[in-house]
């Protein structure tokens, strides 16, 4: 049944609310649900009378085809149900969860429908306080931004289906955290140089191997850790990189595919590294017989599916292992780096640097940016272009330079 209710509003003046009743519930309370209508000013009595029962009867069909909404609902409580319908990688969905306990305790009380950009920069603005308890410094500008991509993400879908009329977090409305392009932390030619000698020398055939294929390859340490022999084409020097591991608060370590379909790729790398390979290949051989029953043959690999993970036996085939042959943490190769930086006294570094090392030497050599890209694993040209623009422009500078000493006009 449906009833249309005339009320005044200071804001709007006449405005009308249409119920409709669902009959009653288990416990005898009558189930209703409402709309406001706000009618434009020119309609006539005739046209309103019409438009009344019109709109009345659209909200009565969305009702009864399960398509009503609740314009009362608070940001918490819609950003649960957009992250329950949301398909996203669980790395994402774990990091998702993360901002929201904070955008939550800021913003989560307010109904969608009350929501104003003030409330959103107010928001930011105490972001720029909070110590991370990860590193013990401010939240980078990053950081803020991917807290305000996320708002606008659930906003954007309370639009799309008309919850609220408009995204207050879009660009038309407010200005979104502004965040530093950063220069990434990279080794040049000497340094590397230098490192690549050291690690020559190391004891540890563990560390040495993993960190010489990060320099030469120019993988993410997540890649790294998810290497299998089968991925080593020693007949033709060629690396695969098909998956990727990820530790997950809450999950453990899981199996995943690489960032993007362009980082499942096949890389040439020197004969030097093979020969590394193998013979790491012929230490890991060794370990699995002193360990015998101990080490691990068959792995329990914890994989993504759908909204959660299914576990696949497998015979184990990774190359980077624990001492038992379990699977390996990225966090362990931040380990080895940074133990081994301590021991040379070395500048510090991370496991990225050494893949932001990679990509810069080659740009320097001259090698064309979509090779670059395709190696690195980038989905685009672009992405290589704009993170590594400062040695773009330096290789151009030194292009020009040795072009005008080939070209250079001699007066007398």
């Amino acid at each position: 049944m449906r009833n249309i209710i005339k009320r005044e509003s200071k804001k709007h003046g006449t405005v009308y609310q249409i119920r409709i009743s669902l009959g009653y519930s288990s416990d005898g309370r009558q189930i209703r649900k409402s709309m406001t209508y706000i009618p434009p000013t020119h309609l006539t009595a005739k046209q309103l009378e019409k438009e009344l029962e019109r709109q009345a009867i659209l909200f009565e069909e969305k009702i009864k085809n399960g398509l009503s909404i609740d314009t009362n609902i608070k940001f918490s409580d819609y950003a649960e149900k957009f992250m329950t319908v949301k398909e996203l990688s669980p790395i994402c969905r774990s990091r998702y969860y993360s901002l929201l306990d904070r955008i939550n305790q800021a913003i989560g009380h307010i109904r969608l429908s009350k929501l104003k950009p003030i409330h959103l920069q107010e928001f930011y603005k105490d972001l720029k306080k909070v110590i991370s308890r990860k590193t013990g410094e401010p939240l980078s500008d990053k950081t803020i931004l991917h807290h305000h991509r996320l708002i606008s993400s659930i906003l954007t879908q309370a639009t799309r289906e008309q919850i609220i009329p408009r995204n207050i977090a879009a660009r038309e409305f407010m200005e979104a955290p502004k965040a530093k392009h950063n220069t990434p932390k990279y080794l040049d030619d000497v340094q590397a140089q230098e490192l690549v000698r050291l690690l020559n020398d190391e004891a540890d055939i563990r560390v040495k191997t993993a960190l010489l294929l990060l320099i030469y390859s120019g993988m993410r340490r997540g890649e790294l850790c998810g290497l299998e022999w089968s991925d080593i084409d020693f007949k033709n020097n060629l690396l695969h990189v098909r998956r990727a591991s990820q530790y997950i608060s809450g999950e453990g370590l899981i199996t995943k595919n690489p960032k993007n379909e362009s980082s499942i790729r096949a890389m040439k790398l020197p004969n030097e590294v093979f020969s590394m390979m193998n013979e790491y290949r012929i230490w890991q051989a060794h370990e699995k017989l002193k360990n015998g029953d101990r080490w691990k043959h068959i792995l329990n690999i914890k994989m993504p599916h759908s909204f959660g993970y299914h576990i696949d036996e497998m015979k184990n085939d990774r190359i980077f292992t624990t001492d038992d042959g379990g699977l390996i943490s990225p966090d362990t190769i931040n380990f080895w780096l940074n133990q081994f930086i301590k021991k040379h006294d070395l500048p510090r570094i991370t496991p990225h640097s050494l893949r932001h090392t990679n990509i810069t030497l080659q740009i320097a050599a001259g090698v064309s940016i979509r090779t670059i890209a395709a190696r690195a694993g980038h989905s685009q040209v672009s992405t290589t272009t704009n993170i590594y623009s400062h040695a773009i422009q330096s290789a151009d500078e030194a292009a020009s330079e040795a072009l005008n000493g080939i070209l250079a006009l001699h007066t007398n």
